[in-house]
């Protein structure tokens, strides 16, 4: 069974993507940036890493500045909802939104916290010339030799490349959130399921 701590280390590990694994491919490396955060995001880890692992604000603050910025949350969020999206107001995208996106930060954040060198080995890369969307596949390898493939979706946006979804042995994040968060929507609404991730946020912070 995929649970979600493999999706919470697959998006840490993110960043220790290769540019190796694009250098054939004739558009923007994303590499470059992604590298550039692993190594800030490692750098404050090192420098600061008995604060981050007792102050939650630090932690989020950090992976705020640092991580969030290289996901596409917006599409993500998006592509959970699905058909109920586009039956969706402004103001209820925007509010869900707001919400998942406050969600996947003290995921990552709380990711960061549990990192322990694990490793990818990188898959031969697939890519259509001029393609805006490409797909990265790994294997995570753990410390015991046991390896987890791990497929990375990324969309060319004009700020650079971006994070999507990420698949673990087949199963897609985006698609566990859409069916955990389907049933919800169509028995009580969309407006209740983002009051439930509002009060989820706001617990975890009172902790």
């Amino acid at each position: 069974m995929v649970t979600r701590s493999r999706f919470i280390l697959a998006l840490v590990l993110l960043f220790s993507l290769s540019s190796a694994c694009f250098a054939e491919v004739e558009v923007p490396d994303p590499r470059e940036a992604v590298g550039k955060t692993a190594e800030r995001v490692l750098a404050e880890l090192a420098r600061d890493r008995d604060r981050y692992q007792t102050d939650d604000a630090a932690l989020y603050d950090m992976a705020r500045r640092l991580v969030v910025s290289q996901f596409d949350l917006e599409r993500t969020a998006q592509w959970v909802l699905a058909r109920h999206w586009r039956g969706a107001t402004a103001e209820q995208r925007q509010q869900f939104e707001d919400e998942f996106s406050r969600l996947m930060l003290r995921t990552y954040a709380l990711a960061l916290r549990s990192y322990d060198n694990e490793t990818i080995e990188y898959l031969p890369l697939v890519m259509k010339p001029g393609s805006k969307k490409v797909m990265v596949k790994t294997k995570l390898v753990r410390d015991d030799g046991s390896k987890v493939t791990v497929d990375y979706r990324l969309i060319l946006r004009e700020d650079g490349w971006k994070v999507y979804d990420v698949v673990i042995e087949n199963v897609s994040m985006v698609i566990t959130y859409r069916s955990e968060y389907s049933g919800i929507i169509e028995s009580q609404g969309l407006d209740v399921l983002t009051q439930k991730l509002s009060e989820r946020n706001r617990a975890a912070l009172e902790k």
